[in-house]
């Protein structure tokens, strides 16, 4: 079967919830469709319409062999062959003639009818059964390690043994924290550089429960999350290893708070334990093997500063876009309006975009990169309002601006 790779890809990343990395996708969809053949067949079956998988929707097709939803995705991937335009939970994309979609009791499967034959070439678990699985992954350390072009594996581990490390945000599966971390720490430290690295995952519990969290965690309420990384960073400062961390959005809020918890003495109270560390003997040396760059953060620089030099920890960098409201509005890092402003009129960028056009999930060197995923990237690219005020932005200054070493 022949297809525009391009065209497939641009669709993936348009509907959100990869997998993946965007790299990989594009990787897996250069490999020629696999023929669909389910598991309860013993030999391929020529009746009705043949069905075909691209690379990326293969690679999750089979990922989902370890879930029970699995039987479930085969027959209705099955019910295609007979028919492919389903009236009931059967849906044609807007502005196309023949890119469907079948909702399935798990899943949405996104296919399109190619001269006579069909390609399925996206396949994402459906909300509710995504939360599901997210809160049985548990907190913990994981070996990563590049095996190509933005693709990764992964081992459970217990201590940091690598030179790098990153903690996760909120609302990242384990799957995703693992791309996206990696991609965060080599827009840091080149993507050369990032062999391995040491994940602490901050798992999700769903969209409320992950705001919780953060919350706890902003007013001095430590959270079991943030106690176990204050562990291990306590652990790893005693192997004397050394360590540069990569933070992104609520793994700000995490690992402030988890220096905060250790100045104060594992106490979850800023009153004790020494007042956040004012009274300590080793001012400045209890955590000095670590150094972190914040990405986006949620934990307020000003606040955070006085905790790192009290604990010896060196800010390598903030980095942030100008209308990431995770930083600007939940971190409150910006007394700037037009910041604030700026960050309200993307919210809805931030909060369900794509990863690509999104000005939170992902950084970018500069705004001209930012603008032209917004202008001509996968996603909804900029709505009315959005595109007024870029008129008035593109004439007053230049969007985007990085501040390194901001906390030093």
């Amino acid at each position: 079967m022949k297809y525009r790779a391009d065209l497939i890809n641009k669709q993936i990343f348009a509907e959100g919830n990869i997998q993946v990395s965007p790299q990989e996708v594009i990787h897996l969809n250069l490999q020629p469709p696999s023929l669909f053949k389910p598991s309860f067949e013993q030999k391929v079956i020529n009746n009705g319409y043949r069905i075909f998988l691209s690379g990326y929707a293969d690679k999750i097709f089979k990922k989902e062999r370890a879930h029970h939803t699995f039987i479930n995705l085969q027959r209705a991937i099955v019910s295609l062959r007979g028919n492919p335009r389903p009236t009931f939970g059967g849906y044609l994309k807007k502005g196309t003639t023949d890119t469907r979609t079948l909702a399935s009791n798990y899943h949405h499967i996104f296919y399109n009818i190619i001269n006579g034959q069909i390609l399925v070439f996206n396949i994402v678990v459906k909300d509710n059964i995504r939360l599901q699985r997210d809160k049985l992954e548990k907190i913990g350390l994981y070996k990563v390690k590049k095996i190509g072009a933005s693709r990764w594996e992964t081992k459970k581990i217990n201590l940091v043994t690598t030179p790098y490390a990153a903690v996760n945000g909120q609302s990242n599966n384990l799957n995703k924290a693992i791309w996206l971390m990696g991609a965060h720490l080599e827009f840091e430290f080149g993507e050369n550089t990032i062999h391995e690295y040491t994940l602490f995952h901050n798992p999700s519990v769903g969209g409320p429960g992950d705001t919780w969290e953060s919350i706890q965690d902003k007013f001095g309420i430590t959270t079991d999350v943030s106690k176990k990384l204050s562990d291990i960073l306590v652990k790893t400062q005693e192997n004397k290893h050394q360590t540069q961390w990569v933070v992104h959005s609520q793994g700000g809020l995490i690992f402030a708070e988890a220096v905060r918890y250790h100045l104060n003495g594992n106490s979850s109270w800023a009153i004790t334990g020494g007042f956040n560390g004012i009274f300590r003997k080793d001012k400045g040396e209890s955590l000095n093997m670590h150094s972190v760059a914040f990405h986006g953060n949620a934990n307020n620089n000003l606040r955070s500063s006085v905790l790192f030099k009290r604990a010896g920890v060196d800010v390598i960098a903030t980095k942030a876009n100008d209308y990431d409201m995770v930083n600007t509005i939940i971190g409150l890092n910006t007394i700037n309006p037009w910041r604030v402003i700026g960050s309200v009129v993307y919210s809805n960028h931030a909060m369900g975009g794509t990863v690509q056009q999104s000005p939170h999930s992902l950084m970018h060197d500069n705004f001209d990169a930012w603008d032209q995923q917004m202008r001509h990237g996968p996603g909804k690219g900029r709505n009315t309002l959005q595109k007024g005020f870029n008129v008035i932005d593109q004439a007053g200054r230049g969007g985007i601006k990085y501040i390194n070493n901001f906390l030093k």
